[in-house]
């Protein structure tokens, strides 16, 4: 079956702000990523001195998608740093393979897209493109389909539940058992799953009254493992679900290890980008369906 991709989720890992910026990945994944932010140093007498005007790289290739790739800047810690004159829509991008260059045209908000560069296994690919007077550069490819991707169940029966006034006294209805899912991983690579909800107008399995609904995605972290199992009490709607896996690269897993950043102890989030911060990585997918329905 034909790969989804996620503009959120597996985007995002995508690169998301905090107070004191964080750059973090995946969608609705995709991952969405969901997502680092560059972490700058907190000492605003060096502030000024220390920081660097480097540029914030995100990109996904996947097969037979276009190459899409976003640039932002690393935000400091005191607004009175200076900036390079760079603009992030006028940066001259470019994606090098097989003995050629290809120039990624902007189409604004730090976005470059070719909708004619479809990424394709076995080729090695090279971002280049200079911010701040400094050559930028990253290389990946892509990782292989997952193979023997199975499912345990194709549809799952679940039961309606409203705890709008709490657990009902005979307590919460029998659950079904976890969806099994599998794979073939002989070389201990890293892999993602992500769950979608694909209806127009789902209808939620749980009544939570006035709260707000939950999201129509969810996933696990990379593993290295050939096995996952998804608990019947994380689906929150009924209908069609897309069960994506991910066939990561390292250095897309190396973002989730960098979670023990705080404010008084900050680092830069794993990167790939020589000269910048971010992720330049390849992935490839492979999609099962799995249909939720009432008991």
């Amino acid at each position: 079956m034909k790969p989804t991709i996620l503009t959120s989720p597996m985007r995002k890992i995508v690169f998301r702000r905090k107070s004191i910026s964080t750059l973090l990945v995946f969608n609705g994944l995709i991952l969405t990523l969901s997502s680092l932010l560059a972490l700058i140093s907190c000492n605003k007498e060096n502030e000024k001195l220390a920081f660097n005007d480097i540029p914030v790289v995100e990109s996904y290739l996947i097969k037979n998608n276009p190459v899409s790739i976003t640039i932002s800047r690393k935000t400091p810690y005191d607004n009175n740093v200076a900036f390079s004159n760079d603009s992030l829509d006028h940066l001259h991008i470019k994606i090098l393979y097989n003995n050629q260059t290809r120039i990624i045209p902007s189409v604004g908000n730090g976005v470059y897209k070719d909708p004619t560069l479809l990424p394709q296994e076995g080729i090695t690919y090279q971002l280049e493109f200079e911010f701040n007077n400094q050559l930028v550069t990253s290389s990946t490819d892509l990782p292989t389909k997952p193979v023997n991707y199975t499912q345990s169940v194709t549809v799952l029966k679940v039961p309606s539940m409203d705890f709008s006034g709490g657990f009902p006294s005979g307590g919460p209805p029998t659950m079904p058992d976890p969806v099994k899912l599998g794979w073939t991983n002989n070389d201990e690579g890293y892999y993602m799953v992500v769950i979608e909800n694909t209806e127009k107008n789902p209808d939620p399995i749980y009544n939570f009254g006035d709260k707000d609904p939950p999201g129509r995605f969810f996933r696990n972290e990379p593993t290295q493992s050939n096995q996952y199992e998804i608990p019947s009490m994380n689906f929150q709607y009924y209908g069609k679900h897309r069960l994506i896996l991910y066939h990561l690269n390292p250095e897309y897993a190396e973002l989730y290890k960098d979670n023990g950043n705080s404010s008084q102890n900050l680092t830069n989030p794993a990167t790939n980008v020589k000269n910048g911060l971010g992720i330049f990585t390849g992935l490839n997918a492979d999609t099962l369906m799995l249909n939720v329905v009432k008991q």
